[in-house]
């Protein structure tokens, strides 16, 4: 018997939406309205209209939509391409818990949202499953040593919380959920190879791509298909191949707080752990002039460090995927600009002579106390040396949307508000986030898509 698969498994099956305290499901819905937004946000630009492509080539009995658009197509499908959505802009949640892995628990949202409207589940139903889905992505991030110098990547572990969060919105049995768990795990283990060197399209597509081989797991088990016996701990399962010998900690409920309660939320369009280093940044603005920087070095965490030598693309950015990760392109951009738009990841943004000049004045230095404070608090020091030779530092602590900084409610709205009214008439964007706050009063997934279409989809 595979103790972690039972655990999972067992915790899974037991779960009820009567399980789920209030403060839980209102985490759901912040969550929600939060990834709805960024699929709307991201629905224009190019490598998500090319994956609307691929969904339009296919259909099925029990079809799924895509947000912001008219089109059905398999669940499969609709998971993957409803999650490029949410994942595309790098705007998307995060969950760093007490490893910092830091992996975006959204990325799951699209295949418990695909299993929810083909299943015609409520909205209850598709709460429980997020809930669920984000409770297994944290116990992962919380508990295994995943690390990219091994060269693995986290979408497994999307495959892992989407099978359980589906499994539960599509009623398996506990014998089905093993079976569906089995098929999650041992075909989707994955290279960190994706987020090295200049970064491509797939680095927005890696999660999602997750959670669509957790749904087709769930599906695939529904249908009678066996999964692989042990996937975590047989001789060749999961642990032996990552050297990863984790226990799973406690599950949420009664009196164990549930992990998207902890979620990260983030006010920039940006790499997580760049979002302290960018306010410093603009905070810095009102202090110096641009043109009196002779050089800076900025004190973080080792996990944000990049260095001309090791990391040469994120000094010479070259496509948007690197961009929009590149902590020195980043700084010199909020510099210059004053703000992180939209525009910042064009190329004539980040191909800029003037961006391009500013990033070879600034390095990035590891400060022991931070990177040990992380990720409970994120620092983040400036120290800038002016042509008159003055030295100007400047320190701050936890970004907006930090759990130690949260967002409000409010501003998650106002987050949702600007990404959609570009794209849809303000009363119908209004309503539609009237709908996702009230989401677990929904009897049917269906009502919510026609509110998502935005005016001008394809």
């Amino acid at each position: 018997m595979d103790e972690t698969a039972r655990k999972f498994v067992d915790y899974a099956v037991r779960l009820s939406y009567a399980d789920l305290t209030p403060r839980a499901i209102h985490a759901v819905k912040r969550s929600f309205v939060d990834s709805i937004g960024c699929a709307i946000g991201a629905s224009r630009v190019g490598p998500v209209l090319a994956v609307h492509e691929l969904a339009r080539q296919a259909t099925g009995t029990h079809p799924a939509t895509i947000i912001g658009t008219p089109i059905r197509t398999t669940p499969d499908l609709a998971a993957f391409v409803n999650g490029v959505m949410v994942r595309y802009l790098d705007f998307s949640d995060d969950y760093f818990g007490r490893s910092g892995i830091g992996p975006h628990p959204s990325d799951n949202i699209s295949g418990i949202l695909a299993a929810a409207e083909s299943a015609g589940s409520d909205g209850k139903m598709l709460v429980l499953g997020i809930a669920l889905a984000y409770e297994a992505c944290g116990q992962l991030v919380d508990n295994t040593r995943l690390r990219p110098s091994d060269g693995w990547d986290h979408p497994i572990f999307h495959s892992i919380a989407t099978a359980l969060g589906a499994g539960k919105v599509l009623g398996l049995s506990q014998e089905q959920m093993h079976h569906a768990l089995g098929l999650a795990v041992v075909p989707n283990i994955c290279l960190y190879q994706t987020r090295r060197g200049e970064l491509s399209n797939w680095k927005g597509c890696a999660g999602p791509n997750g959670s669509r081989n957790g749904l087709f797991a769930v599906q695939l088990a529904k249908a009678g298909i066996s999964g692989p016996a042990e996937p975590f701990e047989g001789k060749a399962g999961y642990k032996r191949q990552l050297n990863d010998a984790f226990e799973l900690g406690a599950f949420g409920g009664r009196d164990v707080p549930y992990k998207i309660e902890n979620t990260f939320f983030k006010p920039l369009p940006l790499r997580y752990s760049v979002q302290l280093l960018v306010w410093a940044a603009l905070e810095l603005r009102d202090k110096v002039s641009v043109q009196n920087i002779k050089s800076m070095c900025v004190y973080t965490e080792s996990r944000s460090i990049t260095t001309p030598k090791l990391h040469p693309e994120h000094w010479d950015p070259r496509t948007r995927e690197t961009a929009d990760h590149s902590a020195p392109y980043l700084i010199a951009e909020a510099l210059l600009r004053g703000s992180i738009t939209a525009q910042s990841f064009t190329p004539e943004h980040f191909r800029d002579p003037a961006v391009l000049a500013l990033m070879q004045r600034i390095r990035l230095e590891e400060d022991a106390a931070y990177t040990a404070a992380y990720p409970g608090t994120l620092n983040c020091r400036l120290e800038v040396t002016l042509d008159s030779g003055d030295v100007v530092t400047l320190h701050q602590v936890n970004p907006k949307g930090h759990p130690a900084n949260p967002m409000s409610d409010q501003e998650i709205e106002d987050k949702f508000l600007r990404q959609v009214d570009a794209l849809m008439p303000k009363p119908q964007s209004r309503a539609l986030l009237d709908r996702l706050w009230t989401l677990e009063a929904l009897d049917s997934i269906e009502k919510l898509f026609p509110l998502t279409q935005v005016s001008c989809s394809n």
